[in-house]
């Protein structure tokens, strides 16, 4: 079996430091062309691949970023996980991803644990409750740290949905559409984004001069499809339903379908975060869009920028934007009062 070069090898062969093969494949900008092409042949000619060690040998970074997650069942943190990890790859990062239980402190230490034994450069946190965040600025104290679906902070770079104003366009759109009666089923009572939708909602309703109807949830469909059999049985029902998230409305509207009832001829439903499936139920589901997407390119760019050098934290949102479909119509005069 053919032993692999290693970067000494390519040092001798180039005739250079092994400390100069690491500056080629860091890309250093001090080095002369004739030497970067020559370590390039040798690299070339010896098939050598840089191991993490090698490069964190000279630039004293493992080019590692560590992210800290909780929900990964649910669409949206997968999503922005996902995101992260493509665009850490396109510039030569690696991601670590922790899945911790928000409700076990030991789940927290032991993750935070793991993270500090790599020596990561960076953390990201998605969707973590303000204690989690504190605890990881405790324990990794030379780690870079930026925040995703979170309340922002002075100390680190956060980046967010508008959450707030997300709620608001939900709860606005059926107040346009004539209803009164809008019940509002949110997101974990600890969780930041929930908690500013939950804001939205309320501002549209009082500015509007109608009572707010809150019922306390968290994201999962069994929540949303037991509420949904709660509300179903209501003597003075609501006539529409903004709901936390979309597997919330999706429950709802599977527990009205069970007692004859009909989204939206009986019940208009607003959803928020527009996951895959939004599309494709019947009815097709009213929906505030989340780009996911450009939620974990902003956050992996915020890490490299402050990785690069250092500067003033900063608060990065993102504008929601409402998709209209089927599950929301013009309130008839029979319904409601």
């Amino acid at each position: 079996m053919t032993r692999k070069a290693n970067i000494y090898d390519v040092a001798k062969s180039a005739g250079v430091s092994h400390q100069t093969v690491s500056r080629v494949l860091n890309n250093h900008p001090s080095l002369k062309p004739e030497t970067r092409e020559k370590v390039e042949k040798a690299i070339a000619e010896l098939h050598y691949r840089p191991s993490q060690a090698a490069r964190q040998l000279v630039t004293s970074r493992s080019r590692m970023i560590g992210i800290i997650i909780a929900g990964t069942e649910l669409y949206g943190p997968w999503a922005i996980l996902n995101a992260m990890e493509r665009e850490a790859r396109v510039e030569g990062y690696s991601v670590i991803s922790i899945s911790v239980l928000p409700e076990s402190p030991e789940s927290w230490r032991e993750g935070i644990e793991q993270l500090r034994n790599l020596d990561i450069d960076g953390v990201i946190t998605i969707a973590l409750p303000n204690v989690i965040v504190k605890a990881v600025e405790k324990s990794l104290t030379t780690a870079t740290i930026v925040i995703v679906d979170a309340e922002p902070s002075k100390k680190f770079d956060s980046v967010n949905i508008e959450n707030f104003i997300g709620g608001k366009i939900a709860t606005e759109h059926l107040i346009s559409l004539g209803h009164k009666q809008i019940t509002h089923i949110t997101g974990p009572s600890d969780g930041y984004e929930g908690q500013m939708r939950r804001k939205g909602y309320e501002e549209a309703m009082q500015k509007a001069k109608l009572k707010p109807d809150v019922i306390e949830g968290d994201w999962s469909i069994a929540t949303g499809y037991k509420t949904g059999q709660n509300l179903a049985k209501r003597s003075n029902r609501p006539t529409a339903v903004f709901a936390g998230n979309d597997h919330l409305a999706l429950g709802v509207i599977k527990a009205l379908n069970e007692n004859g009832l009909e989204v939206p001829r009986d019940l208009s439903i607003v959803g928020f975060d527009n996951i895959p499936e939004a599309e494709y139920v019947t009815p097709s589901l009213t929906t505030v869009h989340q780009n996911f997407g450009e939620l974990g390119k902003f956050a992996i760019e915020k890490m490299l920028t402050q990785l690069r050098q250092s500067t003033k934290a900063e608060a990065l949102t993102i504008a929601p934007v409402l998709m209209i479909r089927e599950s929301t119509e013009p309130l008839k005069a029979t319904k409601g009062k």
